[in-house]
């Protein structure tokens, strides 16, 4: 066989190019083995190596530079994204009706608003029986007037010092209000009027967002717990491939895009991306050192030139 030199290289790099661009995706990938390179590939032993040599390190390097610097966020974003996003955000944001109902009508929200109306009856009626001048109460005054004197025994709260028929009337008054005061908090959070507080609230957030500079952002950034995130991810990435319902959505996920990207060989996928031109100077730049000391390896020169056996 004659030798290989780098125009035969070249040569044989290209029909092996061209016949990869004539093949389909599908030709080179099984989802079944697929999901196989992926169980070995992230283990958690692996994953946590992986981890640690690549990614943290990266994120170090960013937020290091980052600290550095004095360029606001919004140089991130074109004047047309950042226009854009800023209009969708500011837009009305509706809350679930159902979400609302539930957190209204949640023990913690019971109490509060048990605890906010004793607390602010229980100031009213402290300023009626102290003798303070309250807007529309004068009635009222002249009706509890007879109980200053229980109101200022000593130890006792403002209910538990007006004797027990009108501690318990006002408790009656407290209990029958709850409905009423949830109901319309729940009406408050549910209204168009807070709907576009809450989208005003988001827009203002956004574009004072804009405003920091980077070295903000990773100010910011170096505050969250790293070191505890990331001994968390070899075991999420773990418990997740272990479980079958992920491992089904993976396969007919990878199924469905392989079905699509095999419409088209891989040099038409290579044409609409634009690199077809770039992939074969690439595979000749870099393909071209590989197959010049493949061809000069000992394995290689005698499988091109098995010693022939003679005699028996």
């Amino acid at each position: 066989m004659p030798e290989l030199d780098d125009s035969s290289l070249l040569e044989l790099l290209d029909l092996t190019f061209d016949a990869l661009c004539a093949s389909r995706v599908s030709d080179w990938v099984d989802p079944d083995r697929v999901l196989a390179a992926v169980d070995l590939a992230l283990t958690p032993e692996r994953v946590k190596g992986w981890h640690a040599r690549l990614v943290a390190p990266v994120r170090t390097r960013l937020l290091t530079r980052a600290a550095k610097s004095r360029i606001k966020l919004e140089a991130w974003l074109p004047a047309e994204a950042s226009a854009s996003l800023s209009a969708l955000l500011g837009q009305p944001v509706h809350l679930p009706r159902k979400a609302i109902d539930e957190m209204v009508a949640s023990e913690q929200v019971r109490e509060t608003v048990r605890t906010t109306l004793q607390e602010t009856l229980s100031a009213l009626v402290s300023k009626v029986l102290a003798g303070a001048p309250v807007a529309g109460v004068s009635g009222l005054r002249d009706a509890l007037s007879w109980g200053a004197r229980a109101a200022a025994s000593a130890g006792k709260g403002i209910l538990g010092g007006l004797g027990g028929s009108l501690q318990d009337r006002v408790r009656e008054v407290i209990d029958g209000s709850m409905a009423l005061v949830q109901r319309r908090i729940a009406e408050r959070l549910a209204s168009e009027e807070t709907a576009r507080a809450l989208g005003a609230r988001r827009q203002k957030v956004f574009l004072s967002t804009l405003e920091k500079t980077e070295a903000e952002a990773a100010q910011v950034l170096s505050r969250f717990p790293h070191e505890h995130l990331d001994s968390l991810v070899p075991q999420v990435i773990a418990h997740n491939l272990a479980r079958p319902e992920v491992r089904e959505g993976l396969k007919a996920e990878l199924h469905a895009v392989l079905e699509d990207l095999s419409r088209h060989t891989v040099g038409e996928l290579l044409d609409q991306a634009g690199l077809r031109d770039a992939t074969r100077q690439w595979l000749h730049a870099h393909g071209l050192p590989f197959a010049r000391t493949l061809a000069h390896s000992a394995p290689f020169i005698a499988w091109r030139h098995p010693v022939k056996r003679t005699g028996p």
